[in-house]
């Protein structure tokens, strides 16, 4: 898979928030894995992210997938915030 860049909706447990998401597949991996990055991401669903509440991805060609936070977020240097995650499942097609 190569590395997209693509408008999304995050959803987090019942709110949602349209999100730049960067794709990309994870090497070297045992197994397949992908994620990426999420830029724009509302500071309370970083942190209901980082809680575990349930989360996913609706990609606008109607794909969705669920993901999970990864280390920390930080803002960008343009003030948005910044989540790296890993995702379930099969990885989206670009």
């Amino acid at each position: 898979m190569t590395a997209f860049s693509w408008s999304a909706v995050l959803v987090v447990g019942t709110e949602q928030a349209v999100v730049e998401v960067e794709l990309g597949e994870l090497t070297p991996a045992k197994s397949p894995e992908w994620g990426g990055l999420l830029r724009g991401v509302p500071v309370r669903l970083a942190a209901e992210m980082r809680q575990g509440v349930p989360s996913r991805l609706r990609l606008t060609d109607g794909q969705e997938r669920s993901v999970r936070p990864v280390g920390v977020p930080w803002m960008s240097d343009q003030g948005f915030l910044i989540v790296a995650f890993l995702g379930e499942g099969t990885a989206p097609t670009g």
